[in-house]
């Protein structure tokens, strides 16, 4: 092997041996701070506070490698993308590692473990976050890029658990007055452990973008609209979404008293401008999963009226586009129809140049 070879794969090695150990030591820090939290060991919590700074010098040594890398070598192709995914792998492992941290602090804040439901989901949301880390950081050791999508298709259920915890939080708060402090302290701990699980995601997607060139897909965002019948309003915003942004987001309706078919004069409106309504079945609210919604549109009064519960990720947005066309008045049901029409039609693309900009013309 030519010198020059062999000088850039050794350099590549130490890189690769370097993230290795962080990835290590940040395993070990948030199995610590968990630990520390579930035996109430201050010693432990301590501790790993005060390990952050050789994790922190250890960022800094990889970031000197890794220009130096660039400089030395003036990397292309495969070579390049380790080394700038690299660059972006250490901070998002130096993030998990202030995370841990901030559970410390926040565990330290307790005046006793967490016990009962509570625990069981920390417990839960613990054993998921730490096992997406540990598969991620076997991934970069072994170059498994079927590993690293895997790992990411495991984070959808932490934003799950998180929701239900939040639930359980608020019930608690509203048992205990006394204990609201301690339930905000629960609640930090509970989004540290689903952001360590968006930090693995996004750990993996620069593993996948090192190994196999693919840089990370758009989120697909779910939007639910909501009227009382979802036989008219609802229908027509989602035809009419789906029609115009299906390449972006992915769009549902609903209703609190769904009827059993599509509004006879909005059907007919809506034939007359291509979409057909007759296909489509009203819903009820229970037949959509809330967890996943990004974005709940309420065209009958606020969203809060329709959602007893709302999932902790979600936006609410209010459009207030009148009321369902009259079925009987024929000529005036047109002009309500028409008026719906070019008032979601407004609405929907403002709402699209916020989430998707130029994509979404």
């Amino acid at each position: 092997m030519p010198i020059y070879e062999k000088r850039l794969q050794q350099d590549l090695n130490e890189i690769r041996v370097a993230v290795t150990a962080m990835g290590e030591g940040v395993e070990i820090a948030l199995k610590n701070a968990m630990q520390a939290l579930f035996t109430g060991n201050e010693i432990l919590a301590n501790m790993t506070i005060l390990q952050d700074h050789p994790l922190d010098r250890q960022c800094r040594e990889l970031d000197r490698l890794c220009h130096a890398f660039i400089a030395r070598h003036l990397p292309s192709a495969g070579h390049l993308r380790m080394i700038s995914s690299t660059l972006r792998m250490i901070y998002d492992l130096e993030r998990i590692a202030d995370y841990a941290v901030n559970i410390c602090r926040e565990s330290l804040d307790l005046p006793a473990p967490p016990s009962g439901l509570l625990r069981q989901e920390l417990e839960s949301m613990t054993t998921h976050s730490r096992t997406m880390l540990r598969q991620t950081m076997t991934a970069f050791a072994e170059e498994n890029a079927g590993l690293a999508r895997s790992t990411m298709e495991m984070n959808p259920q932490l934003g799950k658990e998180l929701d239900t915890a939040i639930r359980d939080l608020v019930a608690e708060g509203n048992a205990n007055a006394g204990h609201s402090r301690d339930v905000m302290d629960l609640y930090v701990i509970f989004t540290m452990l689903e952001r360590v699980g968006n930090r693995a995601t996004n750990l993996c997607e620069e593993i996948l973008f090192w190994l196999t060139g693919e840089t990370p897909q758009p989120k697909t965002i779910n939007i639910l609209f909501v009227d009382e019948e979802n036989h008219a309003l609802g229908l027509l915003a989602e035809a009419i979404a789906r029609k115009g942004y299906d390449m972006h987001c992915r769009f549902q309706s609903a209703g609190r008293m769904p009827a059993t078919a599509p509004h006879p004069r909005m059907t007919e409106f809506a034939r007359s401008i291509g979409i057909d309504l007759a296909r489509m079945q009203p819903k009820g609210l229970a037949e959509i999963d809330m967890t996943t919604m990004d974005i709940i549109i309420s065209l009958q009064g606020p969203v809060r009226s329709f959602i007893t519960h709302p999932p902790f990720h979600t936006a609410f947005l209010h459009w207030d586009v009148g009321s369902v066309p009259n079925e009987t008045d024929r000529e005036g049901a047109n002009r309500r129809c028409e008026e719906i029409y070019r008032e979601l039609a407004v609405r929907l693309r403002q709402l699209m140049d916020i989430l998707t900009g130029k994509e979404g013309q």
